[in-house]
Parts: C-alpha cells; sequence; structure tokens
C-alpha cells in the first residue's frame, strides 16, 4: 500500500447520463461514445502511476461488474449528488490508512500522471489541492485530511464550483494549492479543440 490514493470519479455509460451538456451538439450514440473513449483512456493512463494506488468511484453501485475489468479499487457510489459522493470517496480511502487522496473525473482528456503526481506533491505542504478548469470548476481535488467543508454549499458543474470552494475552504482553516488549469469536455468546442471528433 502507497501513501497516495487517486480516485476516478465515473458513471456507468448510458445515453441518458453521460456529457449531458453536449446534448445540443452531439447524438445520444456520439456522447456515449466520447464518455467510453475518454473513460478507457483515463484508465489507462492513471491506472498504474509508480507510488499511487488507484480507485473506481462509480455510480450506480449495482454496475460493479462493468467496473471490474479495470483491475483497479472500487468504492461504490449512490447516484445523487456530486459533493456527498466525493466526500464519500474521500471519506473511503482515509479509512484504509491513505496519507493522501486525490480525486479526478474519467473525461479530461488531458489529465496526465505528471499532474497527478504533481498534485501530491502540493499536498506535502498544503492541506488541499485543486486542479483549475477554464470553465471556473475543478477537475482535481486533494487532500491531506478529510474536510467536509468544501463539499458543503457548492453549486456543481457552475463557473462558481471552484470560487465557492476555495471560499469553503478558507472557512475551515485550510491552506490551498493549485495544479495547472485544464479544460474539460463540456462544450463542442471543447471537444474539437481536444482532437476527440
Amino acid at each position: 500500500m502507497n501513501d497516495n490514493a487517486l480516485i476516478i470519479i465515473a458513471k456507468y455509460p448510458e445515453k441518458k447520463n453521460v456529457k449531458t451538456r453536449l446534448k445540443d451538439s452531439m447524438s445520444d450514440e456520439q456522447r456515449l461514445e466520447l464518455y467510453v473513449l475518454l473513460l478507457n483512456r483515463a484508465m489507462a493512463d492513471l491506472g498504474n502511476i509508480p507510488g499511487v494506488d488507484t480507485f473506481i468511484a462509480y455510480a450506480p453501485k449495482e454496475k460493479e461488474d462493468y467496473f471490474l475489468r479495470f483491475n483497479l479499487g472500487m468504492i461504490p457510489l449512490n447516484d445523487g449528488d456530486l459533493g456527498i459522493g466525493m466526500l464519500k470517496a474521500f471519506e473511503e480511502v482515509f479509512s484504509l490508512g491513505y496519507k493522501r487522496a486525490s480525486l479526478v473525473g474519467a473525461d479530461i482528456p488531458d489529465l496526465s500522471p505528471i499532474i497527478i503526481i504533481e498534485a501530491f506533491s502540493v499536498l506535502s505542504e498544503n492541506d488541499l489541492v485543486y486542479g483549475p478548469a477554464k470553465d471556473g470548476g475543478y477537475y482535481l481535488v486533494g487532500m491531506r485530511k478529510l474536510i467536509k467543508e468544501v463539499f458543503e454549499s457548492v453549486p456543481w458543474s457552475s463557473d462558481q464550483t471552484l470560487k465557492k470552494s476555495l471560499e469553503q475552504a478558507t472557512i475551515s482553516g485550510s491552506s490551498v494549492g493549485f495544479t495547472e488549469m485544464l479544460s474539460d469536455i463540456d462544450r463542442i468546442e471543447d471537444v474539437k479543440n481536444a482532437g476527440l471528433i
């Protein structure tokens, strides 16, 4: 067991619930294909980083069989509030004895092992680390102890997500560091810029 745990949060691929912000510009089949591509890429790129144990926090929990093929640690989540799901995933890995944990989405095409290693390095001097996304959210959050406040009173999937999370970090008295800013895939321009179509 390593000191560092990486959590990849992932949904079971279904047309109705993946990349829904792209509904106006991509068909259901295209969105599903895109999500599966990103999911498989994330597992291949991030599933075997030296010094890091990787877990999949997946929903719905009855779809465990789909995710077993990645041969990673498994954390079942209930469908529902993203903040509650992220908090539960952190609680799970800290209860196993990990010293530091970072959580990312499965759909960030430019996310690399180097950025994950950098995030854990930032945690050697800070309580929290964020990977800011260009849309005002974040693609990565990491911590070296459980800080529940950063998952409370936050508007998820909003251009205020990171701003509000940082306000909550201040309330908790936590120090914060950052990794580089990346784009996630929420608009058709993001898909094109990432060379995915």
